[in-house]
């Protein structure tokens, strides 16, 4: 009874063990649970964006496409990470990533890793001359390089204003998309340039008249390009593409007869014109005509969207109701001293004529001009078109629709015109319409880039500092204290 409690131990040794046995089965039992919630976790894998305004999910193209990787595709990501759409560009692979695990990711910054740098330009035979960042997608023996320049969309309103042009848009998963769809698609394809009459030469280096950044897009979309006299040669059976780039000179009776017939037979044609061969009649305008298309005998300058300073240069807004440029919506194309392509209206359609589509015009403020200077026409002039007949039968799928596109520039797509505006992107779309792969055509938007800004006076910026500065750290001290304070008493 007399005892003195107080040196009583506050714990007995078996209630000691009693506690550490609880806590150490209780840790066990949280990591057995946090084990079980990741291995359900990525067997069944959501992902939810909390982001104001952003995309739930990658669209039902992308997804399908994702779907379609059976093999493993090398994703190389040359990147300064210092550059603004470094972040847009790793977040939207690793979207990519969560939903084929046949990707294989790495990211390379070239201005701190040199020596791996140096290792990704050997193995993927990059121009070491050539800067600027890019990502590399590679599979199946093919590749694919996606450049930064390629990525954005920009907003030109008030470039003379603020003397700089907005980044309005990320294309990013359409390009992405359609770069893997080109390094697993297992055709072999091969688009052949018409030679022998002056035409635009893809082997030309030439800044204004060369098509070698042309033919560049061409592979960029795994399309091999070879030239092709018919003087002396048939068209190949399994051509799925003849390009006749602005002829300077007549093409032969029997040759034309070569690529009628092919058109007619479900053949694919890329028919350019430019204000050079004005005066030339080269005898692909009398096929296109057959065809429902009119090239005229002319230029074209537009008052109301020609580049500052230079009336012949046309930048294009309008564009028409056809897939093939629906994606170019919010962009522009700048050509040079553009002929006007339309529908030829002398004469009403058949029942079964193809469906010619005006791609995109001018705006009100179009003047086509004859070659005496001569005004030939006002207003809307149609610049592009698309033409589109049903397939034949006995003719394989691939060949069995007839497609045609005729644009009435040549030197938009020279190796210096081409990197202007969205002249590239028009370039690959017209391929992937010539070629059947609509799907790379449909469904994929640009992603919008929103920006906001905040206005502060002088004052609030600098009671913004002191709370930033002073206001924060003191506010941790003073709990800190109180904390202290508290124990002691």
């Amino acid at each position: 009874m007399g005892e003195d409690t107080e040196s009583w131990p506050s714990f007995r040794p078996n209630r000691r063990w009693r506690i550490g046995t609880h806590v150490a089965l209780g840790i066990m039992a949280l990591l057995a649970l946090v084990i079980m919630v990741n291995y359900l976790a990525a067997r069944h894998f959501k992902r939810i964006e909390w982001a104001l305004g952003s995309r739930p999910d990658l669209s039902p193209v992308t997804l399908r496409i994702l779907r379609e990787v059976t093999n493993t595709v090398k994703v190389v990501v040359f990147y300064d990470r210092k550059q603004p759409l470094y972040g847009p560009v790793t977040d939207l692979l690793s979207q990519f990533k969560l939903r084929c695990p046949r990707l294989e990711l790495e990211y390379v910054d070239y201005t701190r890793f040199l020596g791996r740098a140096e290792e990704i330009q050997a193995a993927y035979e990059l121009d070491p001359s050539e800067r600027g960042d890019r990502i590399i997608f590679a599979g199946n023996g093919k590749k694919r390089i996606v450049y930064s320049r390629e990525l954005s969309e920009f907003d030109y309103s008030q470039v003379f204003t603020e003397r700089k042009a907005k980044r309005t848009a990320f294309k990013g998963e359409q390009l992405f998309a359609s770069a893997i769809s080109r390094v697993i698609d297992p055709r072999a394809i091969k688009a052949y340039f018409l030679a022998g009459h002056g035409e635009h030469d893809p082997n030309d280096t030439d800044e204004q008249r060369g098509y070698s950044d042309f033919a560049r897009v061409l592979h960029e979309s795994n399309i091999d390009v070879g030239s092709l006299s018919l003087l002396t040669n048939d068209l190949p059976a399994d051509c799925p593409l003849l390009i006749v780039a602005n002829p300077e000179n007549p093409i032969g009776a029997a040759e034309l007869e070569k690529i009628a017939r092919y058109v007619t037979q479900g053949g694919r044609l890329l028919a350019i014109f430019s204000r050079r061969s004005l005066n030339i009649q080269t005898g692909i305008e009398k096929l296109l005509r057959t065809w429902g298309v009119e090239v005229g005998r002319n230029w074209v300058t537009d008052s109301l969207q020609s580049k500052s300073g230079e009336p012949g240069v046309v930048v294009v807004t309008e564009f028409g109701d056809h897939p093939l440029v629906k994606p170019l919506r919010r962009s522009r194309l700048v050509l040079v001293g553009p002929r006007s392509i339309g529908r030829q209206t002398s004469t009403p359609p058949s029942a079964d004529a193809a469906r010619v589509v005006e791609l995109a015009t001018t705006s009100p403020g179009g003047v086509a001009h004859q070659a005496d200077g001569r005004i030939e026409g006002k207003g809307r002039i149609p610049l592009l078109v698309a033409v589109e007949k049903g397939s034949v039968p006995g003719i394989t799928a691939d060949r069995g629709e007839t497609r045609i596109v005729v644009v009435g520039d040549a030197l938009f797509w020279g190796n210096t015109v081409i990197d202007y505006e969205a002249n590239r992107d028009f370039a690959r779309l017209v391929v992937y319409w010539l070629v059947n792969r609509d799907v790379l055509l449909e469904g994929v938007g640009s992603r919008p880039i929103k920006e906001y800004t905040i206005t502060m006076t002088r004052s609030q910026m600098k009671t913004v500092r002191w709370v930033l500065v002073a206001g924060l750290p003191g506010l941790v001290l003073v709990i800190g204290f109180l904390v202290w304070a508290r124990r002691r008493s």
